[in-house]
């Protein structure tokens, strides 16, 4: 019998791209607490990061991406690369010091 919090291992791997883009971000975000002068350094990573979720969203298949579906595949791709180019044209239209 298997207990409700078990998963098996096919489940586990479709989680690595999920994985793999709160770690860019977690660094990203990161690097902006450790060096508050250099935070345009830190938008570029989260950008980097919405970039690499949109890619594994259009190449990998539904039951693969894991946590990175949201909706249909068209959708989420435009979102996460949409939301990466708003980021990073916020940030560039900022006066720099």
């Amino acid at each position: 019998m298997t207990s409700w919090f078990r998963r098996n291992q096919s489940e586990d791997e479709d989680e690595f791209p999920f994985l793999i883009v709160l770690i860019i971000e977690v660094v990203a975000i990161g690097y902006a607490a450790a060096e508050p002068a250099h935070w345009l350094r830190a938008v570029g990573g989260m950008v980097v990061g919405l970039a690499v979720a949109g890619l594994f969203r259009l190449v990998l298949t539904d039951e693969r991406v894991g946590l990175l579906r949201v909706r249909r595949r068209g959708f989420d791709v435009a979102c996460y690369w949409g939301f990466g180019l708003l980021a990073l044209a916020f940030a560039l239209a900022l006066p720099q010091r």
